[in-house]
């Protein structure tokens, strides 16, 4: 009985290590419907171009491109790792706009024609879905696997993670570039999403109390005509930003909403994906504003004398709580 044809192994069939690169723009779909496929798609075409002018440089291939996402794949972690900071540090610098966000992982894959399959390419596009503007999200392998790479920055735990059809949670790595502390700093356009340089566009609007800034009278004159419709809860400034930190304890105060049963599977894995993508206290606010906080320990009359005593007490479980919790992450 002869065998068929896509059953007869090829010469690129062999299983090769490689550290595959999800790279995209975030707020595409936004930027397409404000202000429509004609400029979206010229700025889908700059990004991939720029991109692929960087490849040969990291020893690096273009494996397919879908829009405004381009996946790559490189031999060498450290390349890879050296290419994807130069990506968004450029990009960034250059444009402006529409941040980029790269999901990384290193494994093993094989290569049928000019595509590659394996699980390493499906677990480097879930790590790609937790990356907001700006970010790079890696995994413990590629961490691992980049020992020789000198970086201008860190890479700094963001925890175990549970990625969609992934059975074991994986640890991840946010690339945090050399000044830059994993922060936005310029505002977003409520409407498109698009980061906006106040320097450059001069168009804003003062809601109850705070002022938006966007990328074009376009957005402005949209979000004048229904304003809560782009902002969910007014914050008390436009650009209030949180840290790692804050991010964190939001995630905490999920993990323990999910074990009392207050908020299923589903709903854990859909708030901390929000959570670490928060940019603004108002974010993290909206994703815990129905959780119920620790309840506070009311101070009897007769404690007032020792209560500086018992206040330090309570700070000092509160650390070896905290210690505790990161290293059991670790």
């Amino acid at each position: 009985m002869a065998t068929p044809s896509h059953m007869i192994p090829t010469l690129n069939d062999a299983v090769v290590t490689s550290t595959f690169v999800f790279a995209d723009l975030a707020g595409y779909t936004a930027l397409t419907e404000a202000h429509g496929n004609e400029r979206a798609a010229d700025v889908a075409a700059a990004f991939c171009d720029e991109l692929r002018a960087l490849l040969g440089d990291y020893g690096a291939e273009e494996i397919k491109a879908a829009g405004d996402a381009l996946i790559v794949r490189v031999p060498d972690a450290s390349q890879a790792l050296a290419l994807v900071a130069r990506i968004v540090g450029d990009f960034d610098a250059r444009d402006r706009a529409l941040g980029v966000r790269v999901g990384m992982h290193t494994g093993t894959a094989v290569q049928r024609g000019d595509d590659w399959f394996g699980s390493a390419v499906n677990v480097a596009s879930r790590i790609a879905d937790l990356a907001h503007a700006g970010e790079v999200i890696v995994s413990a392998a590629t961490r691992d696997a980049a020992v020789s790479c000198a970086l201008a920055g860190e890479l700094r735990s963001r925890g175990q993670r549970s990625l969609k059809h992934v059975p074991q949670p994986m640890e991840v790595f946010a690339l945090v570039r050399e000044g830059v502390d994993g922060r936005h700093e310029l505002p977003v356009d409520p409407v498109c999403q698009i980061t906006v340089d106040p320097a450059v566009s001069d168009e804003t609007i003062v809601w109850r109390g705070v002022e938006y800034h966007f990328c074009s009278s376009v957005c402005a004159e949209a979000f004048h005509e229904t304003p809560t419709r782009y902002v969910r809860r007014p914050a008390s400034r436009a650009l209030v930003l949180v840290s790692d930190e804050a991010r964190e304890n939001a995630a905490q105060r999920l993990a323990r909403a999910y074990a009392k049963g207050r908020i299923d599977g589903g709903e854990l894995e859909q708030r901390l994906e929000s959570a670490w993508s928060a940019r603004t206290r108002a974010d993290l606010k909206a994703i815990t504003h129905d959780l119920p906080r620790r309840r506070r320990h009311a101070v009897q009359v007769w404690q007032l004398p020792i209560f500086p005593l018992i206040l330090l007490v309570r700070v000092s479980r509160a650390r070896i709580r905290r210690l505790r919790r990161r290293r059991a992450s670790r």
